[in-house]
């Protein structure tokens, strides 16, 4: 959540991830009674079907440093040990510790409910905490002041944090059930050194083994801190330090290999092998293809816009038949790049078969499941006067966590050159995961009053006053159309997803979702009488309503479609007019995607139809076929024509115009951008506490609103492409306005002609 009108202590009484972890919980299966392989039994399988750590109020991690006893070893003796190199205990030695970096270890470092029990951490954790070194902070150098603390890094082996146990205990439970796992992260999680630390333990521990690591461009990789260059440090760390020694055969750090050669160059039959190939999956998504791995790595997923491209082809390859044969870890922390491909994936883990978790972090989404995140609240570092937010043992406080981020979101705020700036900050540093998949990139439709509105439509139910329907052709006039509720069509036998459908939630759809969609409705046309060529009527008056389409370009069957597929927007608008003192507002909308594209064009005439759009219906024609269709429905009267005004104002309104608006122009796309942002902060009245009301502030249309908060300039945003059609009759009706009021005479001429009105003779 953004800084705003909550407090520190709303934070967290409403934080989902907190309230998870204090709630009861003996309700939900074990995954080891479903059948899945959990010998520690620490993982439950929610009411979502998603997995749930078993992680409880009272939970509390004690004498941890039982875990790194030959960590402690050597930081004691800069040596691992003081037996003879080669020798019997030497080599005894070496064979437990090769046992417990494959295996794990266990210790009595567990309380739960008051009573010590066992703990087991997996290999690669015990790995992590005793045979890497990273670089961390030196409690001993920390200096408090009144404006923060200051510390300084040392190079030492990690610490035992309880959010890093889960992390190890997920990876080993993805692999003994053959998921792979999709990461959100957030800074300062140690997620590289750990990932990193897991390739070399791999590659030092089992001979002919293949790691890959892979990123969209290599330098996230290779370069100094990137995971490639850390986990080589890790190896070299075994070749120069420890017992298990394996020779490096090759330094090349796109190809970094173990072993060693004969005195004639080749290498020897009994050389270790096994490597670590680095690559660029920029242009190249087989990249991690034909090489045999046993885990691939992916680094800064947000920032590789063909991962799904990837993907098709890596999943398949760590498998033989139906059994997997490595593992796929992949992570990302909001960036810059194409966050919606990462958010797709993230929210629906079974396309690739990653590993599915309820969705404990996002605020009203536990029937959803999604990939694992890690909050950074949890882990986290730091202190609030005496009170710290990990204890000695690790134990995070999420309390403290929470306030120490608070504090620092709103220092943020304050010190934000942009308000970019400020979202991007939230995004590194989220707490849940929504809040990282906002955009990063210069938004230009983000502010915090749209933030506000978009919490405010999220949770307050008094702006849910909807109803989610279809619209039929009046079986007694098929001049006319009638709306019917979803509930209304189940009273009369109707099936889901065959007669009705749900409104899509998702942004972007969740894949337990019906791509069909439903017509939503805020208000019904308003029935009044009006005045037409001199003629009383009474209806829906035109000129009232206006409506915007922006259609999808194929057909595609159902099972065809995915959560990465365009869907039709359709939007109904009430204009400015004195039956409603001049304030517009959104009062129906439809999204989703029917197999054919008649079929999307029927609901967009439909609703023309209902709310008598004659002459103000906008359709973008770049693609689709609507145009057609209504020349075929004999309805082309509904249609807008290209408003060629706006583009260049020295055209006149006379000149002919196609039906529907081209936006397949570079600079209309821009400039009908513009148009947008400018329309929706346009000021269209005020609050009973006479505050100005935004246009943004008439649209109840949740999703329409969260997709404005996630907008970048590479990603597929449907809704916001149909609502700069719209924008775009805002504009024109402001240009006409503009015209009209030159060609009006001014107060002055009209006096000199003697017309005013103040000044004629009464008689």
């Amino acid at each position: 959540m953004a800084i705003g009108k909550d407090s520190v202590e709303t934070l967290i009484k409403e934080y989902p991830f907190l309230n998870y972890i204090k709630e009861d919980k003996s309700h939900y299966r074990r995954a080891k009674d479903a059948g899945y392989n959990d010998p520690n039994d620490i993982f439950l399988i929610g009411d979502s079907g998603g997995f749930l750590l078993d992680i409880n109020e009272d939970d509390y991690f004690y004498h941890t440093y039982l875990l790194t006893e030959a960590a402690d070893f050597y930081r004691k003796n800069k040596k691992y040990t003081f037996f003879k190199e080669d020798s019997i205990p030497h080599r005894q030695f070496r064979k437990r510790e090769e046992y417990r970096r494959k295996h794990g270890f266990d210790a009595p470092c567990f309380m739960r409910h008051g009573v010590l029990c066992n703990l087991h951490i997996s290999g690669a954790m015990y790995n992590y905490l005793n045979y890497t070194m990273i670089e961390q902070l030196d409690t001993s150098t920390i200096i408090h002041t009144k404006r923060g603390s200051t510390g300084k890094k040392k190079y030492d082996f990690p610490l035992f944090i309880d959010a890093q146990f889960w992390t190890f205990a997920i990876m080993e439970f993805a692999e003994l059930n053959g998921f792979h796992l999709i990461i959100d992260k957030t800074r300062r999680g140690g997620f590289s050194y750990i990932m990193a630390s897991d390739s070399a333990n791999r590659i030092n521990l089992s001979p002919k083994k293949v790691e890959i690591h892979v990123a969209a461009d290599k330098k996230y990789l290779t370069a100094t801190g990137g995971l490639t260059d850390f986990t080589i440090n890790n190896l070299r760390f075994y070749e120069t330090k420890t017992p298990f020694v394996r020779g490096i055969i090759s330094n090349n750090k796109e190809n970094f290999r173990l072993g060693f050669k004969l005195p004639n160059g080749t290498e020897s039959p009994k050389s270790w092998g096994s490597a670590l190939f680095s690559v660029s999956a920029m242009n190249n998504p087989d990249c991690a293809i034909g090489k045999d791995a046993v885990n691939v790595k992916v680094e800064e997923l947000s920032t590789m816009d063909n991962f799904d491209d990837f993907m098709s082809v890596t999943e398949p390859a760590m498998r033989t038949g139906a059994y997997v044969t490595g593992n796929l870890f992949c992570w990302g922390t909001a960036t810059s790049g194409n966050m919606q491909v990462f958010e797709q994936n993230f929210y629906s883990p079974a396309a690739y078969h990653f590993m599915p978790f309820e969705n404990v972090w996002d605020k009203d989404s536990r029937n959803e499941v999604c990939g694992y995140f890690k909050p950074y609240c949890w882990g986290l570092q730091g202190q609030i006067g005496d009170q710290f937010a990990m204890d000695t043992d690790g134990n995070s406080n999420l309390e403290i966590g929470l306030r120490i981020a608070y504090q620092e979101r709103k220092n943020k705020k304050d010190t934000a050159k942009t308000f970019s700036e400020y979202i991007n900050y939230l995004g590194q540093y989220a707490l849940m995961p929504s809040e990282s998949f906002s955009s990063t990139t210069e938004n230009m439709f983000t502010s915090e009053e749209l933030l506000d509105w978009e919490e405010k439509l999220r949770t307050d139910n008094s702006y849910k006053f909807y109803t989610d329907g279809w619209l039929f052709e009046d079986p007694t006039d098929s001049r006319k159309v009638i709306f019917k509720p979803n509930a209304r069509i189940q009273a009369e036998g109707g099936k889901l997803n065959v007669d009705y459908w749900d409104w899509i939630q998702g942004v972007p759809i969740k894949s337990y979702e019906n791509h069909h969609g439903c017509v939503r409705v805020w208000f019904a046309p308003m029935q009044t009488q009006y005045v037409e060529n001199n003629k009383i009527k009474k209806g829906v008056p035109i000129g009232l309503y206006s409506a915007s389409y922006d259609p999808v370009g194929v057909d595609k069957a159902e099972g065809e479609i995915t959560n990465k597929h365009s869907h039709n927007s359709i939007k109904i608008w009430m204009n400015p007019h004195p039956l409603n003192n001049f304030k517009p507002k959104l009062v129906a909308a439809y999204y989703g995607r029917p197999e054919t594209l008649e079929q999307a064009d029927r609901v967009f005439y439909n609703l023309c139809r209902w709310y008598n759009c004659v002459g103000t219906a906008g359709v973008e024609v770049n693609r689709g076929e609507t145009v057609s269709n209504f020349t075929k429905w004999h309805a082309l009267k509904y249609l807008m024509k290209d408003p060629v005004e706006i583009w260049d104002t020295s055209i006149k309104a006379k000149v002919a115009a196609t039906y529907g608006v081209n936006m397949g122009d570079t600079k209309r796309k821009f400039d009908g951008l513009q148009f947008l942002r400018e329309m929706l902060y346009s000021v269209i009245g005020k609050d009973e506490l006479g505050r100005d009301v935004k246009f943004f502030q008439c649209i109840y249309d949740y999703q329409s609103i969260l997709e404005l908060k996630k907008w970048n300039s590479i990603g597929n945003f449907d809704r916001v492409s149909e609502m700069i059609i719209y924008a775009l009759q805002w504009r024109q009706r402001n240009v006409n306005a503009a015209k009209e009021m030159a060609h009006r005479k001014k107060v002055k001429d009209l006096a000199a002609s003697g017309n005013l009105i103040m000044e004629r003779s009464w008689f």
